[in-house]
């Protein structure tokens, strides 16, 4: 099935591991609207030429970028995209206008914004923020899957919320998180993304005031049989992509039912469940004979770790070795069983 962003011309918009402009004329204000390949066109009113920095990754899953700006600018959507944009104000402040009325974001407040009902965008001058857009669909995906109730619709969500709410500030870290993570992966596919994808939505869900009560999440049951489904789902998976919603259903129960019950039985999350499991599998590659062959980095790479430094660092803390000291030891090991 051709998606509507492969339909989409790719100077209008295109996936992009890393992209940085930085626009300080008109000629390089047009040059980046005609073929920058992201989502907005780009203004300047009330400045006599424009002073714009922005950097970030761009996909069909997430994409994230900072902003940067002494002479503020003015963004209107290029197309009806389905998607909905996370925005937090560092400095300066954002204005944005909709079909149903005005908007600001400032470094107390952050933003929620849908292409579908934006008009414009108007930032001031001397502004910087950190954004993060997400499919509109997969919030959807995510917010029946959290609570279970089968209802394939967004909660209606406030336009905005204050920083000083739960749940926001540690939303906020996430998103600059995650964003340095994708700077550093370029072009390589990560098992981890997906369900990072994932893991965010269901944390901007729960962190992003609503409109309206969400339905609870449907009585667990049967607590002990499902957790050891969700367990055998996970166990059956792990050299592949693994999402939390995929997991559940196995289960036959919600995402938030399976955090529960692995907070509760396991006393951690379904996240960190799964990283210490494909860790462990990389331990077994690291002092099997049959993988001697292989480069740690391969071998990270196979359970879904990009950066051997991350890698290194998690097994550490699990192991209380680095890869190569338990590879060092495994080969000697042999050596003398040999002898």
């Amino acid at each position: 099935m051709t998606t509507e962003y492969e339909r989409i011309d790719p100077d209008t918009w295109r996936p992009q591991a890393r992209f940085r402009a930085a626009i300080g004329s008109w000629q390089q204000l047009r040059t980046f609207n005609d073929t920058g390949g992201i989502a907005v066109f780009l203004d300047v009113t009330r400045s006599p030429h424009p002073d714009i920095e922005i950097f970030g990754s761009q996909s069909r899953i997430l994409s994230f970028w900072n902003t940067r700006s002494h002479s503020g600018f003015v963004t209107k959507p290029k197309f009806s995209a389905g998607l909905l944009t996370l925005r937090f104000v560092i400095s300066g402040q954002i204005s944005y206008l909709r079909r149903d009325g005005e908007t600001i974001a400032s470094p107390a407040i952050a933003a929620l914004t849908g292409f579908d009902d934006l008009q414009e965008v108007r930032a001031s001058n001397a502004v910087s923020a950190l954004s993060a857009t997400f499919p509109a669909q997969s919030l959807v995906l995510a917010s029946s899957a959290l609570t279970g109730d089968g209802v394939r619709s967004l909660p209606a969500l406030e336009p905005i919320a204050d920083m000083e709410r739960p749940g926001m500030a540690a939303l906020f870290c996430t998103v600059r998180s995650v964003q340095k993570r994708l700077q550093l992966m370029g072009q390589e596919v990560d098992l981890m993304l997906p369900l990072l994808q994932e893991v965010m939505s269901y944390q901007l869900l729960s962190a992003w005031p609503k409109c309206v009560a969400v339905a609870q999440a449907l009585p667990a049951e049967s607590a002990s049989r499902q957790l050891g489904m969700a367990i055998d789902y996970i166990e059956a998976n792990l050299p592949t992509v693994l999402t939390l919603a995929n997991v559940a259903a196995a289960a036959g129960m919600s995402v938030r039912s399976l955090q529960n019950k692995f907070k509760k039985e396991l006393g951690q999350t379904p996240v960190h469940y799964i990283t210490e499991r494909r860790l462990t599998r990389a331990h077994q590659d690291l002092i099997s004979p049959t993988t001697a062959g292989r480069s740690i980095e391969a071998i990270a790479r196979a359970w879904g770790f990009l950066h051997t430094g991350d890698f290194g660092q998690r097994y550490r803390r699990v192991f209380g070795c680095t890869p190569s000291q338990t590879r060092s030891n495994a080969s000697r090991n042999r050596q003398q069983e040999g002898n």
